[in-house]
């Protein structure tokens, strides 16, 4: 199944593992990967909010009572006609010739006028409601965040954070080795 070839493999390699040939582990040693990252906390010096001041617009809807007027009629159009009728009767009656019919169309414009007058009733008041909607402006303020001065090894540095961190901030370390 297994070939010379691989019997001759596998054999060096256990040969290799157990004569306790290795290659150095940087970090059993104390070293660390020179792109390994790590954290660490530092103190917090200073935190002021950041704050955005905004002009909100706000619809504020007004209703009021006003007394309305009310013209009120009877009858209506049939009342105007048949005074108008009326009238033009009587006036037919009086005078002779084209004076008979310029008193026949004076007639019906008195009558139905008369009628019409009768038609009205005395103005009723009543109460309408009327609304309306007016705009106001308010001035809103909001944290946007926090501006954070922290001390970190003895060097001071500047961030900007959504929360308050309290009295330290997590920070993360690297070392990049420089080239020559």
């Amino acid at each position: 199944m297994f070939t010379r070839r691989w019997m001759v493999g596998l054999t060096l390699a256990g040969t290799l593992a157990a004569s306790g040939v290795a290659v150095a582990d940087p970090v059993r040693e104390g070293y660390r990967r020179a792109d390994e990252v790590r954290f660490d906390y530092a103190r917090v010096l200073d935190v002021k909010p950041l704050i955005r001041t905004e002009q909100v617009e706000i619809p504020v809807r007004e209703c009021y009572d006003r007394e309305v007027v009310v013209e009120r009629r009877r009858g209506g159009v049939g009342r105007t006609i048949a005074g108008g009728i009326i009238g033009g009767v009587l006036g037919s009656q009086i005078g002779s010739g084209s004076g008979r019919d310029a008193a026949t169309v004076v007639g019906s414009l008195i009558g139905a006028a008369a009628a019409s007058e009768g038609n009205r009733r005395p103005p009723e008041v009543r109460t309408e409601r009327f609304c309306e909607t007016r705009y106001e402006f308010e001035t809103r303020e909001r944290v946007e965040g926090f501006r954070v001065t922290y001390l970190y090894r003895g060097e001071t540095f500047v961030t900007r954070t959504d929360t308050d961190p309290g009295n330290r901030i997590r920070v993360r370390v690297s070392v990049t080795p420089v080239g020559r």
